[in-house]
């Protein structure tokens, strides 16, 4: 590549990772499991143990702990913050993006590395595990490395490449245990099988088995030796056998749950997608796609993963998250492929004075390259921005009714003027523009959600500022939880154990004690406790929450319903006026 389209490309893809890094300390800890990956990395720290992690100051065998030690890192570097704990997750977000370039490269060259890596960034779920989920999209990061350097060792050989693949393995096992093993080693074998490419030999597996076993069992052995099985079992038997066999371990859901979940979470590319699948469908009559390493290999491993993740008694949406990269990178090919067969079409009708080069060129790409198929997709594409822009102030103001005005359409002006450009590059023909203008589209809408509707998305978390009011009348004998609603961040912004209520009977012991007692509770559930004559109870503040729930997106009261009530059991405190306010 000519050193100028190399700048061109280093540009690009700094612009595409932007939105991944701005404003990572500006928003509070996230009431799910960010929570428990920034709490026990610091409770690590406090007590001096790297080896045993615990939450609440109790024991967290759920997952191994390397994530947890990355962001201890991370808290070394830049104290204990919330840009500590999420700068991981932005620099793995980057290493993702990268990835896929790079996969794309190789498999097909420098243009279809770019749209790769705009797909990839422009993923809604891979940006919203990079700033909620640090353990997923570190998982995510070591499963596209090892997917890069297994890529690598088919086309150039050598134990180098394979011991790097082996290396991003171990780490993915030491992050989230044994998928990260299974999805690279099963996609690999079956391609194997189809392709009949590679032996077993040329993996190196005894190699590889040594790496795996450098990387994995210390940390187990070691914590076996101190603790006995109370970290092993827990994680192997429950959060992973249990998970994927039993029903009791979260929600249950049916076996075609993952087919709408890919639509949302790829949206819009999934409507590109069903384009190329359909393209290497008739691909599959000239060649045997399945075979070739530029599209068998992605294509088992995505294939493989959602039918894995499927056949699991246990779902959660970010399961499939492995699809994603992999997915752009399948189709970045064809798009570029049929980008190329379109441009060589349009040279020789342009450039030919007889129709014998408009011929060679019909025998030398095939149907699969016509663009006819892109640009009813792109068209589809851009009606859909049109919905969305439709439909977003209304989502602003049922979710975010306080915020200005100018913010409730700010959105629904860039996804309109997307909508007009693509359907514009669509009616010109302009395949290439399309894309150009789909990514920047989305590029500007996550751009705006990490620089301006984050930080304004703390007026509806109040968790960190009722535990800023907590402490300064917090005493050492004095109780602090929720009841029924999920505040694990509480433990990370008071520093002490907290408790965790869901019985109405045992909160109102608690609140009849001698102790003071604080507690986060909703709305509703404070009003049960209230009716209770013969429990005294005050509100030191109250504030609307934030919660995605799309059955209430146009019920005109579903926010003053959602307030938080921050409460305690004793008359003695006095509350100043900002602490007295009432939001709805």
């Amino acid at each position: 590549m000519r050193p100028h389209r190399s700048y061109k490309h280093i540009m690009i893809l700094l612009a595409l990772c932007l939105p991944y890094c701005v404003s990572l300390g500006t928003s509070s800890i996230w009431d799910a499991n960010e929570a428990f990956y920034a709490e026990t990395p610091r409770e690590m720290l406090e007590s001096g143990d790297y080896l045993a992690p615990q939450f609440n100051f109790g024991p967290r065998a759920q997952k191994p702990p390397l994530t947890y030690w990355i962001i201890l890192l991370s808290y070394k570097l830049f104290g204990v913050n919330e840009f500590a704990v999420r700068l991981p997750s932005a620099l793995a977000a980057i290493g993702i993006i990268l990835f896929s370039y790079g996969i794309a490269r190789m498999l097909f060259g420098p243009k279809a590395a770019l749209i790769a890596a705009a797909i990839t960034a422009t993923v809604p779920r891979i940006f919203i595990l990079a700033r909620r989920l640090p353990i997923d999209i570190l998982l995510l990061l070591f499963l596209i490395g090892t997917l890069f350097f297994i890529v690598r060792a088919v086309l150039k050989g050598g134990l180098r490449n394979w011991a790097f693949a082996y290396l991003f393995a171990g780490l993915g096992f030491l992050t989230k245990g044994p998928v990260a093993l299974i999805i690279p080693g099963s996609a690999c074998i079956l391609w194997m099988l189809c392709g009949r490419r590679l032996k077993l030999r040329d993996l190196y597996p005894m190699i590889g088995a040594t790496i795996l076993a450098v990387i994995i069992l210390p940390w187990y052995a070691a914590i076996f030796l101190s603790h006995g099985w109370t970290y092993i079992e827990p994680f192997f038997l429950r959060d992973n056998i249990g998970r994927f066999a039993s029903e009791t371990m979260g929600p249950s859901r049916g076996f075609f749950y993952y087919f709408p979940v890919a639509m949302i979470d790829f949206f819009p590319w999934a409507v590109l997608l069903l384009c190329a699948f359909y393209l290497l469908r008739l691909y599959r009559k000239t060649e045997q796609p399945i075979r070739s390493l530029s599209f068998g290999l992605p294509l088992i491993w995505c294939v493989f993963s959602f039918v894995l993740f499927s056949l699991s008694k246990n779902k959660q949406e970010y399961y499939i998250a492995p699809i994603y990269p992999v997915a752009a990178i399948i189709l970045s090919g064809i798009l570029d492929k049929t980008i190329k067969g379109k441009r060589a079409s349009d040279h020789s009708q342009k450039d030919s004075s007889s129709g014998d080069s408009s011929e060679t060129v019909e025998k030398n790409s095939p149907n699969v390259f016509s663009p006819s198929c892109w640009f009813l997709g792109f068209a589809l594409s851009g009606i859909l921005l049109v919905s969305l822009a439709i439909l977003a102030p209304y989502f602003f103001r049922s979710f975010m009714p306080n915020i200005h005005i100018v913010l409730h359409y700010a959105p629904s002006i860039v996804l309109a003027a997307g909508a007009v450009i693509l359907i514009w590059s669509v009616l010109r023909r302009k395949l290439a523009r399309c894309m150009v203008g789909l990514a920047a589209t989305l590029w500007a809408v996550y751009l705006m959600c990490a620089t301006i509707y984050l930080p304004e998305l703390e007026h509806y978390r109040p968790v960190k500022r009722f535990c800023r009011l907590i402490e300064k009348r917090l005493d050492s004998g004095d109780e602090t939880g929720y009841f029924r609603t999920a505040l694990p961040s509480m433990v990370y912004y008071l520093r002490r154990p907290i408790f965790e209520e869901y019985d109405a009977e045992r909160l109102k012991i608690r609140l009849r004690s001698e102790k003071r007692v604080f507690c986060i509770l909703a709305e509703k559930d404070y009003n049960y406790i209230a009716d209770d004559k013969d429990l005294e109870t005050h509100i030191l503040d109250r504030n609307p929450r934030f919660s995605l729930r799309f059955d209430a997106l146009f019920n005109p009261e579903y926010a003053a319903g959602e307030d938080l009530f921050l409460i305690s059991n004793r008359a003695d405190i006095k509350s100043d006026s900002s602490e007295d306010r009432s939001r709805s």
